[in-house]
C-alpha cells in the first residue's frame, strides 16, 4: 500500500463509556474505493500494465491547470489496487500519480471542495475565475499565488490550480508544513494548499464530549528542555467539543469487560478499550464462580453492582484497570463469606449478600480509584450439574410433599369453611326470624297505639261534639225563657191574670179550692198506686 498524505493519529474513539460492553468499535474508513479495487481486481496484467503507463505518461493530467480532483483520486487508488495484487509499480507513476494526489492533500474522508475549478486559457491569455486560486510558474522556477478574478500573460508560464480544502462545524484541519511545523484549524475553516510550504492536509471530525463524561489529554510541556521533554496531563469535562492541539494525544483506557455470547458475564481482560470516560452512575454484573463453601459445595454467586466515578485524578493515580480491581476484590469479599457458611447456612443468609458490610474489600478499593459503590445486588447462585441434580430432586421432593401437604390443608381448611358458614348461615336467619318476630310485634304495637289514639280523638270529637250541642241547647232554651218571661212580665203588665193564661187548656182536671179557711188541705196520689 501507498503511505498517505498524513496519518489519522487524531481519528479518535467515539464510544463513550466505561461499561457500554454492547457497543462495538466503529469500523476505521477504507482507505481506497472500493469500486475502483473491484474495476482493477479482476484485470489482466496486461491491461492494467497499460493502465499504469497511462497513469505513467500523465494521463487525464492537465499540467497547467491540475486536472480534477477526482481523477488523481482515482489514479492513486488504482495504483494502490496493482500493488494489492502484486503488479509492480514504477517510480515514474507512483511519483506522477500520488505526487500530485499528496500535493493535493487528499486523504480519506477528504476535505477538497467539490466545486468545480474553471480556467480559460487563450492564446495569450490565461484567466482566472472568482474565488479559484492559482500557482503561476515562471521559466526561472519561481512561484506566485495569483487570486481570481485575474487575466494574465501566459507567454512562458505554467499554470497550477490549487487545491481547496474546508472544514465545516465540529471538524478540523490538520495542516503539515515543509519546515516539519503543523497546524490544527477548527471549522469553519478553509485552507488552500501552496506547495511551497504545505506538505499535506486532512480533516478529520472534532470529538464531541457528552455532559458527564472526560478526555484525558496529554501534551508535550512547552516550558521543557531535552530531546524527551515533559509532557503534562489534562482532563477535559464535557459537554464540549474537542480539537487537539499539535502533539496532543488521549490516554487509552483498556479495562476488564464481557464479550457476552457463549461467555455470559464472565470478565476478560482489554475487553473494553476506550478514550471518554463515563461520569455517570454505572453497573455492571459479575459471576464469581467456583466458590467453596464450609461443606464443599461448589457454588457460582451471582451478582450486580452499582458505582459511579467521582475523582478521574485519583483513578489515574491508582489503577489502570479499576473493573479488574473490583471484580478481584468482590471475588475475595465472596469467598470469605463463603468460607462462614456451609449449603444451608448459604441459603439462609443470602439476603446479607445485599448488604454492602458484607463487601468490605470491594468498598475500600473502590474508594482508592476514585470511585464510589452505591450498591451491591444479589442476583442468585448456580451449581454443578451433580449437585444441582441432587437439588432439583431435592426440591422437587420438597416441592410434592408441599403440595400434598397444602392440598389436604386446604381440604381441612374447605370442610371447616363449610360448617363456619353453615353455622354463620343459621346464626343469620336466626338473627333474621328474631327481628322479623320483634318488628311484626313493634308493628302490631304501633297498630293498637294508633287505632286507641284514633279511637281517643273521635271519642274526644263526640264529647266535644256533645258539649258544643248541649250547650247550644242550653243557650237556646234560656233565649226562650228570656223571651216568655218578658212576654208574660208585658202581659201581667197588662192585667191578664197569667195562671189561667198559663193552665188553659193543659191540665187534664182541674181542681179549685176556694175559700180562706188556715186549715184546707190537697193530698195528690200519683196515678198507678
Amino acid at each position: 500500500m501507498l503511505p498517505c498524505a498524513v496519518e489519522s493519529k487524531y481519528r479518535y474513539n467515539k464510544v463513550a463509556g466505561a461499561l457500554q460492553e454492547g457497543v462495538s468499535q466503529a469500523p476505521a474508513p477504507m482507505a481506497a474505493s472500493t469500486s475502483v479495487t473491484r474495476s482493477f481486481a479482476g484485470a489482466p496484467p496486461v491491461m492494467a500494465q497499460t493502465r499504469m503507463t497511462n497513469i505513467a505518461q500523465g494521463e487525464g493530467l492537465d499540467r497547467e491547470e491540475g486536472g480534477h480532483n477526482a481523477r488523481a483520486r482515482q489514479q492513486v487508488q488504482a495504483l494502490e489496487a496493482l500493488e494489492e495484487h502484486g503488479v509492480p509499480v514504477p517510480a515514474r507513476a507512483r511519483r506522477v500519480a500520488f505526487g500530485r494526489h499528496e500535493l493535493a492533500g487528499e486523504a480519506p474522508g477528504g476535505s477538497l471542495d467539490g466545486t468545480p475549478r474553471f480556467g480559460r486559457r487563450g492564446m495569450f491569455w490565461y484567466t482566472v475565475d472568482e474565488g479559484q486560486h492559482v500557482l503561476v510558474v515562471g521559466r526561472d522556477g519561481a512561484m506566485e499565488e495569483v487570486v481570481g478574478p485575474r487575466r494574465i500573460w501566459r507567454w512562458g508560464k505554467q499554470f497550477r490550480a490549487m487545491a481547496h480544502h474546508v472544514a465545516h462545524p465540529g471538524e478540523f484541519l490538520i495542516v503539515r508544513y515543509r519546515d516539519g511545523g503543523q497546524e490544527h484549524l477548527a471549522g469553519p475553516a478553509h485552507v488552500w494548499v501552496d506547495p511551497r510550504k504545505h506538505l499535506g492536509v486532512t480533516k478529520e471530525e472534532a470529538l464531541q464530549i457528552a455532559s458527564k463524561e472526560s478526555v484525558v489529554v496529554y501534551a508535550r510541556d512547552p516550558k521543557a528542555t531535552g530531546a524527551a521533554g515533559a509532557v503534562t496531563r489534562r482532563v477535559v469535562d464535557g459537554p464540549a467539543v474537542f480539537v487537539p492541539e499539535p502533539g496532543e494525544w488521549l490516554h487509552t483506557f483498556s479495562w476488564h469487560g464481557s464479550r457476552g455470547g457463549s461467555e455470559g458475564n464472565k470478565k476478560v481482560a482489554n475487553a473494553l478499550v476506550f478514550q471518554k470516560l463515563w461520569r455517570l452512575p454505572d453497573q455492571m454484573y459479575h459471576d464469581v464462580a467456583d466458590v467453596r463453601t464450609r461443606d464443599d459445595a461448589v457454588l457460582t454467586i451471582r451478582l450486580m453492582m452499582f458505582f459511579e466515578l467521582l475523582d478521574v485524578e485519583m483513578l489515574l493515580a491508582t489503577s489502570h484497570d479499576p473493573i479488574g480491581d473490583f471484580v478481584n476484590a468482590t471475588t475475595s469479599d465472596v469467598v470469605d463469606f463463603m468460607g462462614r457458611h456451609d449449603f444451608e447456612g448459604f441459603k439462609r443468609d443470602t439476603e446479607r449478600l445485599n448488604d454492602l458490610a458484607a463487601y468490605p474489600q470491594l468498598a475500600e478499593r473502590a474508594r482508592q480509584c476514585g470511585y464510589r459503590i452505591n450498591k451491591v445486588v444479589y442476583r442468585g447462585y448456580g451449581l454443578p450439574p451433580s449437585l444441582q441434580s441432587m437439588h432439583d430432586q431435592a426440591i422437587e421432593s420438597r416441592t410434592r410433599l408441599a403440595l400434598e401437604r397444602a392440598t389436604q390443608q386446604q381440604a381441612q381448611e374447605l370442610e371447616d369453611f363449610t360448617l363456619e358458614r353453615q353455622l354463620a348461615r343459621g346464626e343469620r336467619m336466626r338473627g333474621d326470624r328474631a327481628a322479623e318476630q320483634t318488628q311484626e310485634l313493634q308493628l302490631a304495637r304501633q297498630r293498637q297505639e294508633s287505632e286507641l289514639e284514633a279511637l281517643r280523638a273521635r271519642q274526644e270529637v263526640v264529647r266535644a261534639q256533645a258539649r258544643l250541642d248541649e250547650d247550644q241547647t242550653q243557650q237556646l232554651a234560656r233565649l226562650r225563657d228570656t223571651d216568655r218571661r218578658a212576654h208574660l212580665e208585658a202581659l201581667r203588665a197588662l192585667g191578664v191574670d197569667l195562671t189561667a193564661l198559663l193552665t188553659q187548656h193543659r191540665a187534664d182536671q182541674v181542681i179549685e179550692l176556694r175559700g180562706a179557711a188556715p186549715d184546707t188541705h190537697v193530698h195528690l196520689t200519683p196515678a198507678g198506686e
